[in-house]
């Protein structure tokens, strides 16, 4: 392709990108416009230096899906925002189901921020209860954390992914295992994102870690990939359930390091686990008998990183779930926040289900 030709591609590209950022709510634009238009203008770049107009046009293919996509969610989550704002509605809510031996009542709280330095937050979450009485007796409720890897629109479109074909997946699968269950999902969320990543090589090096928590009845099932973390905390008593896959974990585990030294250490962010790094991922799970009262917590390592364990047992267990999650943001960022921060936080309440007459 001519220099000249290639060039005006790139302009023209660049231009009409622009114009479609406005498609997403102000506020956004003003934090990600800068820098998405300058990854858009990179991908681009190579694209057509590598593939020429095939390139180019197989790139705006993603990106007009994505921007569809990111676009109307950002609007209906701002949308959302202001009816909450408005009527003020806090994001913690309480479930009351009757499930095959108990009824369980759960408050649950979530809040994902951007932390102090970076530019993007490429964390997502998601709690899902179902509306359906029998299928919340049958496959329960599910909550995911997810830490994007690879850069600001890689990061973010896979750990979406992770949490959003986890979720549709975990569902749909007609299977009562529900532990069987949530490792296939996690496993399709990982092909999907190998996948879309074959598609441009734009994608490459997409990636994201995963951790999801199923609780139906008193049992509670924890799958993850890579170092976000699900804790649960019964009295006086903080533990994690899940093992990170990270460097820091293996020497910890070969008593090369102590957790106060794993902490602060340079290598401390190398995980050896994600989606997205091969079509083949192994899944570890994790069960665990819940008792009334008792806290789940689920987070990133923005988080865990951040704020010990003692704190993060005192924070959760002196406030409400709502209060505790946005005072572990807090206190992640008054650390520093070098990282993006997410965290959910589940109460439980137990009771056995009333004697039928």
């Amino acid at each position: 392709m001519k220099p000249g030709r290639s060039i005006w591609m790139l302009s023209a590209s660049v231009r009409c990108y622009r114009m479609l950022l406005l498609s997403y709510p102000p506020a956004f634009r003003e934090v990600f416009a800068q820098e998405m238009t300058q990854t858009f203008r990179d991908c681009s770049r190579q694209a057509i230096v590598e593939h020429g107009d095939q390139g180019l046009a197989r790139l705006w293919s993603l990106t007009l899906y994505d921007l569809a996509a990111t676009a109307t969610a950002e609007r209906v989550r701002t949308l959302m925002t202001s009816v909450k704002q408005l009527f003020g509605i806090t994001s913690a809510s309480s479930i009351a189901a009757e499930g095959s031996l108990l009824m369980f009542n759960l408050t649950i709280a979530q809040q994902t921020d951007i932390g102090r330095t970076r530019q993007s937050n490429e964390d997502s979450m998601l709690s899902f209860v179902p509306d359906d009485p029998r299928e919340l007796s049958r496959k329960g409720a599910l909550f995911v954390v997810s830490d994007g890897l690879g850069g600001h629109a890689l990061g973010e479109v896979a750990s979406e992914m992770a949490a959003q074909v986890t979720r549709d997946s975990y569902y749909q699968d007609a299977d009562n295992d529900r532990a069987a269950s949530l490792q296939r999902a996690i496993k399709q969320a990982n092909s999907a994102i190998v996948t879309r990543a074959a598609q441009n090589e734009a994608w490459s090096g997409m990636g994201t870690t995963v951790v999801a928590a199923v609780l139906r009845d008193d049992t509670v099932y924890a799958a993850n990939v890579g170092d976000s973390r699900v804790y649960i905390v019964r009295g006086n008593t903080i533990r994690q359930i899940t093992e990170d896959h990270s460097w820091v974990a293996q020497q910890i585990s070969a008593g090369n390091l102590t957790p106060e030294e794993a902490r602060d250490h340079p290598k401390r962010n190398i995980i050896y686990r994600c989606l997205g790094e091969d079509k083949n991922v192994e899944v570890d799970l994790f069960t665990e008998q819940v008792q009334d009262g008792d806290l789940l917590v689920l987070c990133t390592d923005g988080l865990s990183g951040l704020v010990t364990d003692d704190e993060l047992r005192a924070t959760v267990q002196q406030y409400r779930p709502e209060e505790s999650v946005q005072r572990l943001v807090e206190r992640a960022n008054e650390n520093g926040g070098p990282d993006n921060i997410t965290a959910i936080v589940v109460r439980v309440a137990l009771e056995k289900e009333p004697a039928q007459i």
